[in-house]
């Protein structure tokens, strides 16, 4: 029974490779449907949209050939668009009908000159003149794309777009786009069971093999000797008698069928190989309606505008600024082992590059100055993009290590002047340990920028950063100590009232110590919560001058001070400015709360002899 049972599972193995076999050579179609077409004369930059690229239903992989470099970029059509406004280009085309790919120059109208517009017969005043000069080019890198791909020749890229984005096509911005793209799909598989056929059938043959040696070894140990040892004879027989009965021989009973486990054994034998055969043709038959073209799609509900209502999107998702921060951060931490401002001016701007412009000046001429500390570019905990079409634009995000307690909380503000810059770090914040930040909008809808001089806060955001000094400065005498919580603010402790008043006093009479402060160069930022409060970046730079009081008298630099200045001494002065990056929650216009610090960071950005 052994032998039979092998033998059935055999037959269904053959079967089942029979089956998905014959599925994958004879039924299973192309894997993909592929489009293609040649540019000429190609220009600088080809843009495909996307309608377009869902001219096909699944994923696209986009690849584009003909140039010695390559470039392919994908993000929001309107991006893109931004990223080409002064740029001419050309937009591929789709004919729904002969099935095929095509291309057509767009012209920026606004490059278009007045001998273009005369020899156009266009009217002068139809058409924008004022020339846009881009000293950016090349879209590899930009901050805009939520992905891309740069390589030698032929570059490809598997996207997941939808309508709303698009593709750019270039080389470097210098020389012309790749001429030749390409657009692929793939085709859903015609034979969903063919592996499974194959797989089964794979496994099938197994164990039809172990079943075939295990009856192998059976009857080798069935037909060994069944007896060992010594060999004695064997009595005779007894000899049969010579009396015969005669008399009618009964006849051969019917025995019933068999009962018990040999019976189910050979009854499974014999069905075994007609079920198998039925269930092969039933499971091949069994592909989805999308698959054979027969089945309906129920979109699913979602949820809506007013017609002709746009709504704004957030600058930044996850993704995008998970890559533009690891960016960042390699920027920055190779500028910082160099010392190199022009570096890490391609990735800070404002008060974060001044603090740390100072930092590289004073490390260069004293090797013993310790080094900011670093951008980190995760964990990243909070996000808070502004949402707008329009530039510039701003995202606010905290990097925190839950593992480590130890590593300061880091809140960052990127700004994002013109299409064609890369986000760059305006603040750089260490968030105060009991920090509590507002509730505010999701990520994937973003917030809306408070206007600076915005009356509908407890405090405009542009006058925050000298109200907020004029406390450091009198303390409670300030008369805007009212509107601040002081309760954990951790500044006012570090360069308030009580710390001016006892160096005021070190100097002694010989001195005299002047405390001014100022707006920075920082541009105060502030972004809504949903309590129509706002957090508000500001910067504000504290001046510290010391005089001597008594002819030829002479005041010593110190610290930091003494290696920025480049002098020890001076008998008419010394200035020290110190920049201050401050974060507020600035409570809504009638609120109970008060304005609270969230965080800070200072540092010397700035000293000289007077």
């Amino acid at each position: 029974m052994r032998f039979i049972a092998a033998i059935g599972v055999f037959v269904l193995a053959a079967v089942f490779l029979g089956t998905g076999l014959t599925q994958k050579v004879f039924f299973s179609g192309p894997e993909y449907a592929a489009l293609s077409t040649t540019v000429e004369p190609p220009t600088l930059y080809t843009v495909i949209n996307g309608d377009v690229l869902k001219s096909h239903p699944g994923l696209q992989t986009v690849t584009a050939g003909g140039a010695e470099v390559g470039f392919i970029g994908y993000g929001r059509t309107a991006d893109v668009l931004a990223w080409l406004e002064g740029s001419d280009y050309d937009a591929i085309t789709y004919n729904p009908k002969t099935q095929e790919l095509g291309s057509q120059r767009v012209v920026s109208t606004v490059n278009v000159t007045a001998t273009d517009q005369a020899s156009s017969g266009v009217p002068a005043e139809s058409i924008t003149t004022t020339p846009i000069v881009n000293t950016i080019v090349n879209p590899a890198g930009s901050d805009l794309w939520l992905g891309e791909r740069v390589g030698k020749m032929n570059v490809s890229l598997p996207i997941n777009a939808d309508e709303s984005m698009s593709v750019i096509i270039a080389s470097d911005g210098v020389a012309d786009a790749p001429a030749e793209v390409r657009l692929s799909w793939p085709i859903p598989n015609q034979t969903p069971f063919a592996t499974g056929f194959i797989v089964i059938g794979g496994i099938l043959l197994l164990a039809g093999l172990f079943l075939l040696i295990w009856a192998l070894m059976q009857m080798k140990n069935r037909h060994g000797p069944k007896r060992r040892g010594r060999i004695t004879r064997m009595p005779k027989a007894p000899k049969p008698s010579n009396r015969r009965r005669i008399g009618r021989t009964a006849a051969p009973k019917i025995l019933p069928p068999a009962k018990g486990r040999r019976a189910l054994e050979n009854r499974a034998v014999r069905i075994a190989i007609p079920v198998g055969l039925t269930l092969a043709l039933g499971l091949s038959s069994c592909a989805s309606g999308f698959q054979t073209g027969r089945g309906d799609v129920t979109a699913t509900p979602t949820a809506s505008v007013a017609l002709g209502q746009e709504v704004p999107l957030p600058d930044v998702s996850e993704s995008q600024l998970t890559r533009i921060l690891a960016s960042i951060s390699e920027t920055i931490a190779a500028a910082d082992k160099s010392l190199d401002t022009t570096t890490a001016a391609t990735r800070l701007v404002g008060p974060a590059l001044n603090i740390r412009s100072a930092n590289y000046a004073m490390r260069s001429a004293d090797g013993n100055v310790a080094a900011l500390p670093s951008i980190p570019a995760s964990p990243v905990t909070f996000l808070m993009p502004q949402a707008t079409s329009t530039w510039p634009r701003y995202v606010m995000t905290v990097i925190q290590d839950p593992v480590d307690p130890t590593v300061p909380t880091t809140g960052l503000v990127l700004v994002q002047e013109s299409p064609r810059e890369n986000y760059r770090v305006e603040y750089s914040v260490t968030l105060e340990p009991n920090a509590q930040v507002p509730e505010v909008a999701p990520a994937t809808t973003g917030s809306a920028i408070v206007s600076p001089d915005s009356k509908l806060l407890l405090l405009q955001p542009n006058q925050v950063a000298l109200a907020y000094g004029d406390i450091l400065l009198k303390g409670d005498a300030s008369p805007y100590a009212g509107l601040f919580d002081g309760a954990t603010d951790s500044l006012r402790t570090q360069i308030g009232l009580p710390y001016k008043d006892a160096k005021r006093a070190a100097v002694g009479d010989k001195a005299s110590l002047e405390f001014t402060q100022q707006i920075g160069s920082g541009e105060s930022i502030s972004l809504a919560t949903n309590d129509s409060g706002a957090i508000v970046l500001v910067n504000l730079n504290e001046i510290e001058t010391i005089r001597p009081t008594e002819t030829g008298a002479t005041v010593n630099a110190e610290g930091q001070t003494k290696v920025l200045a480049g002098i020890a001494s001076s008998t008419t002065g010394i200035e020290s400015t110190y920049g201050i990056q401050l974060a507020f929650y600035v409570p809504p216009l009638g609120s109970t709360d008060k304005i609270r610090l969230l965080g800070f960071s200072q540092g010397l950005i700035a000293a000289k002899g007077l």
